[in-house]
């Protein structure tokens, strides 16, 4: 079946207006013009909406049957059509975004309080986890995109690099390091480690290994303010993203040592393929990536 707004638009005024002329110079038609959508519609229809004579225009016991569920057509095209155009000058919509513990402390709470200046009318919600966890979540669409580090699955996964992050070294009470270094004060002490599903774990492994340290965790937790906790006890040391180091070192209790070891962790904007933004989630991204171009520099 065909039918057209256009041609719904026309019979509901025609009803409305009870004249083909009236109704013809409010929808910028010509009468005939005008005749001919309405023709088109009963005979999409298999109805006579209207009995007609040379002095008025009435609805048939069918026109009225169909004159309301005209109207909540035309109702539901305008809304569809009002709320479209709302997201897309970013007035209305919703955004879910998932995002590891670290870039939920540093940088997401600065975007989102751009975010909510910029656009105040786009519903926003967080679910912030493991690495393991988000790339499952944005492959069975859970979430519209995630700000995670590089994911292992290149070819179902699509990745866009925002900016590195490195790892850094927290101990409690290590303000002052001795002669033999870094390594040696740390060598007899506990190492704290986050589980293996985290996309800290490989990193700092890495790190340990390549300064020549290759102990077996004591400790193994899921989230890095655990670790910071236990180091702050003096239970051992963690390796921790440099751009949250601050934030669990606000008291000052523990001593915070750069690796030069340690590799780039990648994070960026992790999406499913093939890849598609809604405008609040571009505008989202657009605005990550001038923070992290700004952090650069």
């Amino acid at each position: 079946m065909d039918i057209s707004f256009r041609q719904l638009q026309a019979f509901v005024l025609i009803a409305e207006q009870r004249s083909f002329s009236r109704a013809a110079e409010q929808i910028h038609l010509s009468q005939p013009a005008l005749s001919y959508s309405l023709r088109k519609l009963e005979e999409a229809l298999g109805l006579s909406l209207f009995a007609r004579n040379t002095r008025s225009v009435e609805l048939t016991e069918a026109g009225v049957r169909f004159l309301e569920q005209a109207r909540r057509l035309l109702r539901d095209m305008h809304n569809a059509v009002h709320d479209a155009h709302e997201q897309v000058h970013l007035q209305s919509g919703s955004l879910r975004i998932g995002v590891l513990p670290s870039v939920a402390i540093e940088p997401l709470p600065r975007v989102l309080v751009e975010y909510r200046r910029r656009y105040p009318g786009i519903e926003i919600s967080l679910r912030d986890g493991r690495a393991g966890e988000i790339r499952q979540w944005v492959s069975a669409a859970e979430v519209d995109f995630a700000i995670t580090s590089v994911a292992e699955e290149p070819g179902v996964l699509d990745f866009q690099a925002l900016y590195d992050d490195s790892l850094v070294l927290l101990v409690q009470g290590l303000s002052k390091l001795p002669a033999g270094g870094l390594v040696a004060a740390v060598r007899e002490l506990d190492y704290i480690a986050t589980t293996r599903d985290t996309s800290l774990r490989t990193m700092a492994d890495q790190t340990l290994e390549r300064m020549g340290l290759v102990p077996a965790p004591r400790w193994e937790v899921a989230y890095m303010s655990s670790a910071a906790a236990l180091a702050r006890a003096g239970l051992g040391y963690a390796l921790l993203p440099a751009s949250v180091a601050d934030t669990f070192n606000a008291g000052g209790s523990l001593s915070v040592h750069p690796l030069p070891h340690a590799p780039l962790r990648g994070i960026g904007v992790l999406q499913r393929k093939p890849c598609y933004l809604s405008p609040p989630a571009q505008a989202f991204v657009s605005l990550l990536k001038q923070h992290a171009a700004c952090a650069d520099d």
